[in-house]
């Protein structure tokens, strides 16, 4: 099963670090180019066994995905892990892992569990699925650290 993992620091508190991911509307502020969110739905903030609905554009496909993923652990400040239930792969954890940093910073790291539906054709797609997660991940924690650095420089000023 193939693993995909990044991580970024960030120049915030891992406190809002953390919170920032226990509200999964924030996927949207954070969507790389080629994703929509359509809708968000779901109690936040996150909770251990919580599950969450999304519909997604995926630019250019047509249509709508649906994703639903329940929260399959949550250790504050330092981890959040959610698990497709429902959507496009055939298995999908994702874990969101947070650590102080010496400079009073937080380093993020996304590490993914991952695999395509089809046996040996979904196989064969799993370069091309590998390389779309690696763009959309890098646009991903680029936003976030922008959000959230923003959001704590507001904060000291």
């Amino acid at each position: 099963m193939p693993v995909f993992e990044r991580s970024i620091e960030i120049d915030a508190p891992i406190a809002d670090v953390y919170a920032f991911h226990l509200d999964t509307r924030n996927a949207a502020r954070i969507a790389s180019k080629g994703q929509e969110f359509v809708s968000i739905i779901g109690d936040f903030p996150l909770s251990e066994g919580d599950e969450v609905e999304l519909n997604v554009r995926m630019k250019p496909l047509p249509g709508v995905q649906n994703w639903r993923v329940r929260i399959t652990e949550v250790a504050e400040p330092v981890l959040v892990v959610d698990e497709l239930l429902k959507g496009p792969f055939a298995r999908f954890r994702h874990e969101h892992r947070f650590s102080p940093t010496a400079s009073g910073g937080t380093l993020l790291t996304d590490r993914i569990e991952w695999a395509l539906p089809g046996g040996p054709a979904g196989a064969l797609a799993a370069p091309v699925a590998a390389r779309f997660m690696e763009k959309s991940f890098v646009e991903r924690q680029a936003a976030t650290k922008r959000i959230l650095e923003a959001e704590a420089a507001a904060v000291s000023a």
